[in-house]
């Protein structure tokens, strides 16, 4: 049986391989169906991924964009901390980002986010199956954070359609309640 590693290793590897043409393209369609999930739903505060451009991550700074030109209240992006969590900080275009030793980019400073404010966190993802459930990179921080937040919505957001099952979800693993991707918006 295969391992949720392994998968990890294998759809990260297939994403890599998109062509930037194809990259681009997959980005534009997925905007798209952001902005009609964005207009539907209406959000104050939204916190959100940024992306990690050397693992052809869906590109969140044009949908953060997007939102805020929407009227999107307050927007939070995450820190990690060396213990596994995440700090969160409202952003505006003042805040500093630095890339952290995975290449995420990060606010170095700011004014501290209450996750408790939140209505959508948008979630960062490998893959993902019909059900809901992903397979992010492995170190736990979305899970441990929307742990905290039970009731806010999650929007997981994939440059690929969803797998049919991902067969070993563990304890801690929290589903998306949405997925939206070029091709389609998944409710669960």
């Amino acid at each position: 049986m295969i391992d949720k590693d392994t998968l990890r290793k294998a759809y990260l590897r297939k994403r890599l391989l998109l062509s930037e043409a194809e990259f681009v393209r997959r980005n534009q369609l997925l905007q798209e169906r952001f902005e009609k999930y964005i207009r539907q739903h209406k959000p104050n505060a939204v916190h959100a991924f940024l992306s990690i451009e050397k693992q052809a991550e869906v590109s969140t700074f044009p949908l953060i964009s997007f939102m805020k030109k929407e009227g999107v209240e307050r927007i939070a992006i995450s820190k990690s901390l060396p213990l596994g969590e995440l700090l969160h900080y409202w952003y505006d275009e003042k805040v500093v980002l630095k890339n952290n030793k995975w290449g995420i980019p990060e606010p170095e400073e700011g004014t501290v986010a209450d996750i408790d404010d939140l209505d959508i966190v948008l979630v960062p993802l490998i893959s993902f199956d019909k059900t809901g459930h992903r397979i992010g990179y492995g170190k736990g921080y979305y899970d441990r954070f929307l742990s905290k937040i039970p009731n806010v919505i999650t929007v997981g957001l994939s440059l690929s359609p969803p797998l049919d099952s991902i067969p070993f979800t563990g304890e801690l693993d929290v589903a998306l309640n949405y997925c939206i991707t070029p091709f389609a918006t998944y409710q669960f």
